[in-house]
């Protein structure tokens, strides 16, 4: 009897895991499509964090620009769980095809935006698609390839979106000084257009099984509403307290109080009551599939936050362009990409996805940890070498995560693959817009109180004085804003960045929390190799099974092939009729 071999879970549209492996041309135009799409969705989570200050200009209403980036976070964390249940029922091609839609949307209304409010929610209309793409890109890549070959694949777009993600400044600070910040979102159209054409000729999966009303009711309604409708009420009252509400107020009390009876309802709806859970029970309760689920989301939080205070401590320490900070990145960038590539090429060829999901897990606080050494002057070596370890650490996690929850999806589970990839990003989406919001919180909070004390000590009414300005703005305002601290007199900008490095050491204090969770939580994630890929089920293999199956029946009750063969010869044609139709079926 030959070794079970290593299955994934069917979709429950219908189709069979094996039925929708791609090889030459097709493969490549949907990992182009991937790619293509994934890269315009990174990108616009960070683009718009060096040209807040000139759309504020632009549109005098600086009060909104913190929206410019909650606007894109928040629904695409909030709707990523949904989107598991719409690609089974509609079908992943046509789910991130309508995502890419969406978002070519928004960003063409964030283009044409005439006013801070006609941005602003061109920016939710490309975080709702945003959310789709994330989600479909990373479960149509992992039905295309066989998991054994996955890990190279993935690689693409793990590349893809953490160098996005760490660009993103970089190139909206490139369109703002040479073009227009328009431009940081006309360049999502001909993107997404491609990778709109690249998917319609390179993915052609099964089409779902069903009518329209029997996909629809696939869909958990209330279950999306408690999901969505409590985490987007939690996120903003973390977004807003403590900035434009006082964390007493009754806004920001309510909306914790509000969105928490939301998710506990949410929690207690999907795993008692609702017919087509948003997430199944059988992912939650396996500990290594849940454990990546904490790692990735405290991973991403300290990842979303690094980029974006680093990109900012270039801008205000050393008067960098918003380009300029974009080329001091790179040394993160090209430590994400050069390991990103190598774990690929290790899972690939050796199989284990523990050993460099161990090792990022670690080299996460220790880079986070060395950050502390930067300085108001530190040398350009200082400024290269400090960012690789922790680049270097994000580049060994896109990859593991994912095959390490992967590898744990009980095959038995109609949709386990699908809906454990998209549980996995539910995390990092969380992780990430959690992450920045806090991070945000603790700069902002703490650095107004540092600039507030130093200002206490220096002669703010005179003004012949070189700190009059500082009587004149308030702190909360001069720590945040790179524009004016760079436009202050020497003496008065000396003072606000010493205060700034502290409250900046504070978000990297932060980070080295966040990367020691996620290391703890790490060593419980799965040891189970890559299988081989002679191991893997391919298809007509459960044809074979059922034969081979059909055929120790009849070796075990030789009175079934007596009864079977009688001497009539019309019983004795339908009996081998049926048999063929038995093995085949």
């Amino acid at each position: 009897m030959s070794e079970k071999k290593f299955k994934e879970s069917d979709a429950g549209d219908g189709s069979k895991a094996t039925d929708q492996y791609l090889t030459g041309m097709k493969l490549a135009l949907t990992l182009g499509s991937c790619v293509a799409s994934l890269f315009v969705a990174a990108l616009d989570q960070t683009i718009v964090t060096t040209i807040l200050t000139e759309v504020g200009t632009k549109f005098n209403d600086f009060e909104k620009i913190g929206w410019l980036t909650s606007a894109f976070l928040l629904p695409m964390a909030c709707l990523v769980p949904s989107y598991g249940k719409i690609s089974i029922a509609f079908g992943r091609k046509w789910t991130l095809i309508a995502g890419i839609i969406v978002f070519e949307i928004g960003s063409l209304i964030s283009g044409l935006a005439n006013s801070m409010d006609m941005l602003i929610g061109g920016r939710v209309i490309q975080g709702i698609g945003g959310g789709a793409i994330q989600s479909m890109v990373m479960i149509i890549l992992s039905e295309s390839v066989p998991i054994s070959k996955r890990p190279l694949s993935m690689t693409l777009i793990g590349v893809t979106f953490s160098v996005a993600s760490v660009l993103g400044p970089f190139i909206g600070g490139a369109f703002a000084t040479h073009v227009s910040w328009r431009w940081c979102f006309y360049i999502n159209l001909p993107i997404g257009g491609v990778a709109i054409v690249f998917l319609l000729f390179g993915f052609n999966p099964p089409t779902p099984v069903g009518n329209l009303r029997s996909k629809l009711a696939k869909i958990d309604y209330l279950g999306t509403f408690l999901v969505v409708a409590g985490t987007t009420l939690v996120l903003l009252a973390m977004t807003f307290g403590g900035s434009d509400f006082a964390w007493r107020s009754a806004a920001v009390i309510c909306c914790f109080v509000l969105g928490g009876l939301l998710l506990v309802s949410f929690i207690i709806w999907n795993f008692r009551f609702s017919p087509n859970p948003i997430i199944l029970k059988e992912l939650v309760t396996i500990p290594q599939i849940f454990t990546v689920f904490i790692t990735s989301s405290f991973n991403f939080a300290f990842f979303m936050a690094l980029i974006t205070y680093l990109a900012i401590y270039f801008q205000v320490v050393f008067n960098a362009s918003a380009w300029q900070s974009g080329i001091d990145m790179l040394p993160m960038v090209i430590s994400v990409t050069i390991s990103s590539i190598l774990n690929g090429i290790f899972m690939r060829f050796t199989r284990y996805v523990k050993i460099t999901f161990t090792l990022s897990n670690v080299l996460g606080p220790i880079g986070c940890g060395i950050l502390l050494l930067l300085t108001t002057s530190s040398p350009t070596r200082d400024r290269i070498g400090l960012l690789i370890p922790v680049g270097v650490s994000i580049g060994l996690q896109f990859q593991s995560a994912m095959m390490s929850a992967q590898l744990k999806a009980p095959s038995e589970v109609q949709g386990s693959l699908i809906l454990s990839t998209i549980f996995i990003n539910f995390g990092k989406s969380m992780g990430g817009a959690i992450g920045l919001t806090l991070a945000q919180l603790i700069f902002n909070s703490t650095g107004a109180n540092y600039l507030e004390k130093a200002i206490e000590s220096v002669d703010t009414t005179s003004e012949s004085s070189p700190y009059y300005a500082l009587g004149q703005t308030p702190a909360k305002s001069v720590i945040s804003n790179p524009d004016i601290i760079n436009s202050l007199p020497d003496a008065a900008k000396e003072l606000v960045i010493d205060q700034f490095m502290k409250a900046i050491k504070n978000v990297f204090y932060f980070a080295i929390a966040l990367s020691a969770v996620a290391l703890i939580s790490g060593i419980f994630s799965t040891n189970k190799k890559l299988p081989k890929s002679e191991d893997i089920a391919k298809k007509g293999d459960e044809d074979i099974e059922k034969k081979h199956e059909i055929e120790n029946d009849n070796d075990n009750n030789p009175s079934m092939i007596t009864s079977s063969s009688a001497p009539h010869s019309e019983n004795t044609h339908s009996s081998t009729k049926q048999s063929s139709a038995d093995i085949h079926s």
